[in-house]
């Protein structure tokens, strides 16, 4: 079978959409080298693929070739199978023998409309929309995901197929105490800390964190912010200032992805407190580390956090300065069978059988 995958994230987005699109593709073409696999951008980066893979530029260079001209190249190179990896498909006329995989991760836009410039929401719905409609199958990250596109989007049940996310190799490898030391050498870490990693956006709800720990009064509670730059950040750096919590609190926002398991086992604890997900692979990648956590009641935690995770609603600031002042005193454990769903070659294993199924 020839299968074609949009590559676009898979080459050039270094966090949640690239993540997950190199984390199936890769487990993926291991899994089932029988296959032909073609990935497909208009500016593939050069990355040492097996045989059995290409990376398929467009023949004919064009604004609109993801959009709509992709169409042609699927023809030329005999694609069985085209695997929209995050949330849109292309437009135009298909060929009837192609089927058509769609991988949804949020309604987010739809949920905190407010979050989104107007523009941005409308494109999003469209491509959402589109996607949904024309997808043999669609692939959801979680059930909550998937009773979130029933909710805004009038889709067949029996169309949606959920498929839980894995996280990159790294995460499920053990590391040296040499390892962890010199990471914290590096980064001048605290001795225990509790641990949150996300993107500075509104909806990951920074600010609310930083407002609890100042309520819990503790000078001996330290937090390690990681994430990638973004609109709430300077407004973090603000807070952190005004409220003398420049002793208790560190962001780093240039983390290496090889250090990034090691961070997760420095720390004591992790704190979950975004207000929206569609899946949310920070909660995988703690449990690999063992470490307990605190997160915020939402339906898509509620399905994926482990029984022993603390919940708070983070609307009310005082439940959760009492979950960070309980997981302070939580020791780290061992997830085991949890983890079986999330691990690599399950989640090849599942998107393999959708795959057949077509």
């Amino acid at each position: 079978m020839n299968i074609g995958f949009d590559a676009k994230r898979y080459f050039h987005n270094r966090s949640g959409l690239g993540n997950y699109s190199r984390d199936l593709v890769d487990h993926f073409i291991a899994s089932y080298p029988a296959n032909k696999y073609y990935l497909f951008d208009d500016q593939p980066s050069t990355l040492n693929l097996p045989a059995n893979t290409i990376a398929a530029a467009p023949q004919k260079a064009s604004p609109l070739w993801r959009v709509k001209g992709i169409l042609k190249d699927l023809q030329l190179h005999n694609i069985d199978l085209y695997h929209g990896l995050s949330n849109e498909l292309p437009f135009g006329k298909w060929p009837e023998n192609i089927k058509k995989v769609v991988t949804i991760h949020d309604v987010i836009f739809k949920m905190f409309p407010s979050h989104y410039r107007f523009l941005d929401r409308a494109i999003y719905d469209i491509k959402t929309k589109h996607a949904l409609e024309i997808a043999d199958k669609v692939i959801a990250t979680s059930h909550a995901c998937a009773q979130d596109i029933q909710r805004h989007y009038n889709v067949d049940s029996r169309k949606i197929q959920v498929v839980y996310q894995t996280c990159g190799d790294l995460h499920w490898k053990e590391y040296s105490q040499k390892q962890l030391e010199r990471l914290s050498m590096i980064h001048g870490l605290p001795d225990q800390f509790l641990l949150y990693v996300s993107s500075f956006q509104t909806r990951k709800n920074h600010l609310t964190l930083l407002e609890a720990l100042k309520r819990t009064k503790r000078k001996d509670i330290h937090l390690v912010l990681v994430g990638k730059k973004g609109p709430t950040l300077k407004a973090c750096i603000k807070y952190i200032k005004q409220n003398e919590l420049k002793q208790q609190v560190m962001i780093i926002t240039d983390l290496e992805d090889y250090d990034l398991p090691m961070m997760y086992r420095r720390a004591s604890g992790f704190v979950y407190p975004s207000m929206m997900e569609g899946f949310g692979i920070p909660l995988i990648e703690a449990a690999c580390a063992g470490l307990p956590m605190a997160v915020n009641d939402i339906p898509v935690f509620r399905e994926l956090a482990p029984k022993s995770t603390l919940k708070f609603d983070s609307a009310i600031i005082d439940k959760l300065t009492r979950s960070l002042l309980d997981l302070v005193q939580m020791p780290k454990t061992n997830y085991g069978s949890y983890l079986d769903p999330f691990k690599p070659n399950y989640a090849a294993q599942q998107v393999f059988k959708v795959y057949s199924s077509l």
